[in-house]
């Protein structure tokens, strides 16, 4: 027995655009409006997925049958549980942990991009791979150094952006529905 699939188009999932547009909105908005209560629950989710996740290592090697990982998969389990909880009771410290993380990676590869397109003469487009390099270092400073301000303007940035895409999605759902 075999089953015929329809073939849909685009149009047929308008509603997905829709879902998308709104939801982009909706988060833009509360970056904009919101924006230290939102980094909060967004800080609050990265402690939740941590914690689920050391909760299902630790379940793993509990339930997982013989394997000789089952030590590390509990140790990296308690420690995610561990971990997971001290970033759920400090939400705000965490994404200015995260942030300097962040600022720390753009330092050090604005620099070897610095480093790489001034050393490598025969690179295409090195200058554009230094002024690059600068920036990503420059802005990897800005987040280090003056973290959270820096992450406040960044998710006004973050905000305005998914409220235009929102805006478009929208209009795009719209558009493609009529089609």
């Amino acid at each position: 027995m075999r089953m015929e699939l329809e073939e849909t188009t685009a149009a047929d999932w308008w509603w997905l655009y829709l879902v998308t547009g709104v939801v982009s909105l909706l988060i833009g908005a509360a970056l904009v409006w919101f924006r230290e209560e939102t980094l909060t629950f967004i800080g609050i989710l990265i402690g939740l997925w941590i914690l689920f996740f050391g909760i299902i290592r630790f379940l793993l090697a509990l339930f997982g049958g013989e394997s000789e990982g089952r030590l590390m998969l509990a140790v990296v389990g308690v420690l995610g549980i561990a971990l997971g909880i001290i970033v759920m009771k400090n939400p705000t410290e965490t994404i200015g942990i995260i942030a300097v993380i962040i600022g720390l990676f753009w330092i050090i590869f604005g620099l070897i991009d610095v480093f790489q397109g001034v050393t490598t003469s025969d690179m295409p487009g090195r200058w554009w791979t230094v002024v690059g390099g600068l920036v990503a270092a420059a802005a990897g400073v800005l987040l280090v150094f003056w973290t959270e301000p820096t992450v406040m303007v960044l998710a006004l940035i973050a905000g305005i952006l998914l409220i235009i895409e929102g805006v478009l999605e929208i209009i795009g759902a719209f558009k493609v529905k009529a089609a």
